[in-house]
């Protein structure tokens, strides 16, 4: 993984306020656990804490790709006039309208989520790949018949077998407009500033809350979000190449597309401190990112069951 030393405080804190998922991952315990949808449901000027306890799960849609448990939720949150940092996004806003604003922004990119832990098998590829190149036979295969291009072409790759993936910090632009009733409408446009796959990604996402003045109070939260990724993106993590094998005819280009995500969640007040908390999330994958040999799943789904507290 590269290290700016400059980003090192960024990466540290993100690191661990996500340390139980994975990833990319995700944006479903800020947004569905924690009500910190923007500045006004926060104290300015005031760090906020709040740790989710219970049950849930992140599944992996990678061969061999394994599932995140989830049983301890942190969630950090920092709001100022202009700064602030809510679960590992740093941003700086300014205020357009009263229901407008305009952020710069900077976060971990969440593909890297998948590819995060590490696989012993990721240190014998080289080994792996020249038996191949050579066309050298290992009595440790069960290959009986010499195979087609396409039939090598259909077979899939465990991410094991794969090279390492780099986490990458992406920056860019988000432009926020609140709603009446509870609506929200956010759109951003980021670029990788590491240099680690040079390309961009963009969301737009609308959610929607319905508050119930309900005794314990009764809150709920749905989102659909559309996550666009350019080609250069989606081929460093999910194309394969001379970095992963010497046979051509595993090669896969992936392309630019649009991953669509529903997300739902309740939050149930217990008290001015302890809310009960449920929420899910399902994410389809584009067809540029499920061509790849490495994707066994065309969706990645979410979830999650328990109890939060708010410090």
């Amino acid at each position: 993984m590269k290290i700016i030393t400059p980003l090192l405080l960024l990466l540290c804190i993100t690191f661990a306020a996500k340390a139980s998922e994975l990833s990319q991952v995700a944006a479903i315990e800020s947004s569905s656990l924690h009500n910190h949808s923007n500045a006004d449901l926060v104290e300015l000027g005031q760090w906020n804490f709040a740790i989710g306890l219970g049950y849930g799960r992140r599944t992996n849609p990678l061969y061999e790709g394994k599932d995140t448990p989830l049983y301890f939720i942190p969630s950090i949150s920092y709001y100022d006039e202009h700064l602030f940092f809510d679960d590992g996004v740093l941003g700086y806003s300014v205020e357009i309208t009263p229901q407008l604003s305009l952020s710069a922004i900077t976060q971990l990119n969440t593909h890297a989520a998948n590819f995060s832990r590490w696989h012993p098998s990721n240190f014998f590829v080289a080994q792996t790949n020249s038996l191949l190149a050579d066309n050298k036979f290992s009595p440790s295969l069960d290959v009986i018949y010499p195979q087609t291009d396409k039939e090598i072409s259909e077979q899939p790759i465990n991410v094991s077998e794969l090279a390492d993936r780099d986490w990458a910090l992406d920056a860019g632009i988000q432009l926020n407009y609140f709603g009446h009733n509870d609506w929200m409408l956010q759109v951003n446009l980021l670029h990788d500033v590491l240099n680690v796959y040079n390309g961009f990604n963009g969301q737009l996402r609308l959610e929607k809350a319905w508050r119930f003045s309900s005794l314990p109070p009764l809150s709920i939260k749905l989102s659909g979000t559309l996550d666009w990724h350019s080609q250069k993106l989606a081929n460093y993590y999910y194309g394969i190449g001379v970095r992963d094998t010497q046979l051509t005819a595993s090669h896969f280009t992936a392309d630019n597309g649009i991953n669509r995500t529903l997300g739902i969640s309740a939050n149930y007040h217990l008290s001015s401190n302890w809310r009960a908390a449920v929420s899910y999330r399902l994410t389809t994958l584009d067809s540029s990112i499920k061509q790849s040999p490495m994707v066994r799943d065309d969706h990645s789904d979410t979830f999650f069951v328990g109890a939060t507290y708010d410090f």
